[in-house]
This record gives structure tokens, sequence and C-alpha cells, in this order.
């Protein structure tokens, strides 16, 4: 019995829009092994919205809510198929009730003047996600990526944070500066086409532009970049160098490709082991200083592309579940 009470004071605090991640997590895997938990959940949200009283802080909540849900359904993976568990059932039912019973007063006020919070949408890895934020702007996650925005975004502000790599498709917005911030730099676009590669284990932060515009604002300098150029920052000299490249390329993780025309062994087992969730693990340095060109476009398994690999350059392959080892 308190076991069920303890759930639905965690189903209260989702309706409010105040329930942490954790807590979120909890509270659809108890639903979701309980019997009838749907319908419990159901009846818990008539209850409460039987009985809430309709004010600005209410409607606040429920919009910040509203974007929260709207941003978790957003995010669609593109190589997995995911299951329809209570946990989609219950978003969409809290859609659908906050559109058919409130009557939501909501300006942009709201959010100029209310505490700042922020929004998380990841790509774990072996997966990516695509994501369509509020202003229309497309964001492709690759594997083990991490974007975060505020509730002011579109607001008093278009502003993201990565941590990762995503390649985005920026909607123009009567001028209105939309910026990319990553650890070391930020990318200021107004409607373009680029991808920004910055995982905190590589050693470098990349952007590449494909179509328009971007500056890049590092330390001091606002470097402009062209279509078709390159630009990386080495994180341990602090320097930038910039190159033509074939920009398309740079976007292929989105399509499901591998395209490098040059690249290490080392560089490359770095971005297989986000990409396929495995271990890959080099037998010397020298392997991973080995360049090379591969071009790959049939959505292979993992030991698809190790198979190739051995055809271009000489080494050896073992697998011990997710661990792969190069010799």
């Amino acid at each position: 019995m308190k076991q069920e009470e303890n759930i639905r004071a965690l189903a209260i605090q989702y309706f409010e829009g105040r329930i942490s991640r954790a807590d979120e997590r909890t509270l659809f895997e108890s639903l979701e092994q309980a019997e009838d938990g749907y319908g419990r959940f159901r009846q818990w949200e008539k209850e409460w919205m039987n009985n809430r009283v309709s004010d600005s802080q209410t409607n606040a909540e429920w919009e910040a809510l509203k974007h929260k849900i709207y941003t978790q359904e957003a995010i669609v993976p593109l190589l997995k198929k995911p299951k329809l568990n209570i946990w989609k059932i219950a978003r969409i039912a809290a859609v659908v009730a906050l559109i058919v019973g409130t009557t939501l007063g909501i300006r942009q006020a709201v959010y100029l003047f209310a505490p700042k919070t922020f929004f998380v949408c990841e790509a774990p890895l072996g997966d990516k996600s695509k994501v369509q934020l509020s202003d229309g702007t497309i964001v492709w996650l690759n594997s083990g990526s991490v974007l975060r925005y505020s509730n002011h975004f579109n607001t008093a502000d278009r502003v993201v944070e990565l941590e990762g790599e995503g390649y985005f498709e920026v909607t123009r917005q009567n001028g209105k500066k939309f910026m990319v911030k990553t650890q070391e730099y930020d990318v200021v676009v107004k409607g373009t086409k680029f991808n920004v590669s910055a995982y905190p284990d590589d050693s470098y932060i990349t952007t590449t532009l494909q179509e328009g515009v971007v500056e890049l604002n590092y330390k001091e300098e606002q470097i402009q970049m062209s279509p078709g150029e390159s630009i990386s920052l080495d994180l341990q000299t602090g320097q930038l160098k910039g190159k033509k490249v074939n920009a398309w390329q740079a976007m292929a993780w989105a399509e499901d490709r591998i395209e490098y025309d040059d690249i290490t062994l080392g560089e490359m087992v770095k971005k297989l082991s986000r990409q396929y969730d495995v271990r890959i693990q080099l037998g010397s340095d020298k392997l991973g200083d080995m360049k090379f060109r591969v071009s790959l476009r049939n959505k292979e398994t993992i030991v698809d592309v190790m198979d190739a690999l051995k055809e271009i350059i000489p080494i050896k392959v073992e697998y011990k579940e997710k661990d792969i080892y190069i010799r």
C-alpha cells in the first residue's frame, strides 16, 4: 500500500512537471511492473485534473511539461525501432489531457520571468537520434551525444549546448541567431546546415559547414566559415586549423554511411565504438597511426565493417562478446 502511495506521489510530480529524471524513470518502471499500472495512472491523472487550480504558475508548469513531453517524443532512434510501452502511452495521454482538458493562457513573458530550467536530449551508445526543436530546427545526434537547452529557447534565445556530435539544419528566423555552445568555442548561425563534433574524449573539436555561413567564436577570435570548409581545434595546443573537405562526408553518419577520405585507424575505432556500442582495442600505437580511405553505404554490421577493414589494411580481428581486439 505504501509503495502505491509513493508511486502515486511520483505521478503527481509528473503531472505538475516537477519530477526529476531519475524519479520519472522509477515511476514508469513501477507502472510497467504493476497490475493495471496504466489504468491507475489514468485514474490519478483524472483526479489531479479535477482537483487542480488553474493559475499562471500551474499553467507555466504545464507548459514546461508539454515542452518536455514533446521533446522526449521528438527523439526518434534511427537505428532501432522503439517499443510501444507505457512510457510512450503515458506521455501521449498526458499531451491529450493537456490539449483537451486545459486552457493555457501562456505568453512569451512567462518564460522570460520563469526560472531557467534545462531539457536534455541524449543519443545512447549504439544509437542515433533525430530531434526537432520548437523553432523548427532539426538536429541529428550521433551515438553517445547530448544536446541541452533551456525553457527560454526560441523565446529569449536560440542557444543549445552540445557534447558529442550533431548535424544541424537550422531554420531561419528573421535574422535571429542560433548558437551551438561546445566546451571550447561557440558556433553562431542564422540558417544553415553544418556538423559539429565535440566529444569530450576526442583530441579535436571540429565544425564542418555544408550550406550557408557560420561564425566560430573562440576566445577573442571570430572566424567566418564558408561551405565545404572544416575547422578543427586541437585541444592540446589550442590551435585552430582549417581545410577544404567534402562536407557531405561529415554528415554521412546521419544517413547510416561510413565515409572517410583520410582517417587513421585510431580515429576510426573511436567512432565505431560509439556507433556500435562496442569496445575496440588496438594492439599497438603503430596500428592506430595507419591511414586509409573507406566508404560503406549499406548499414553494415560491426563484423561487416571489420571484414572491410581487413581488406584495406593488414590487421587481424578477434571478438570476445562486446570486446574487439585488433592486432
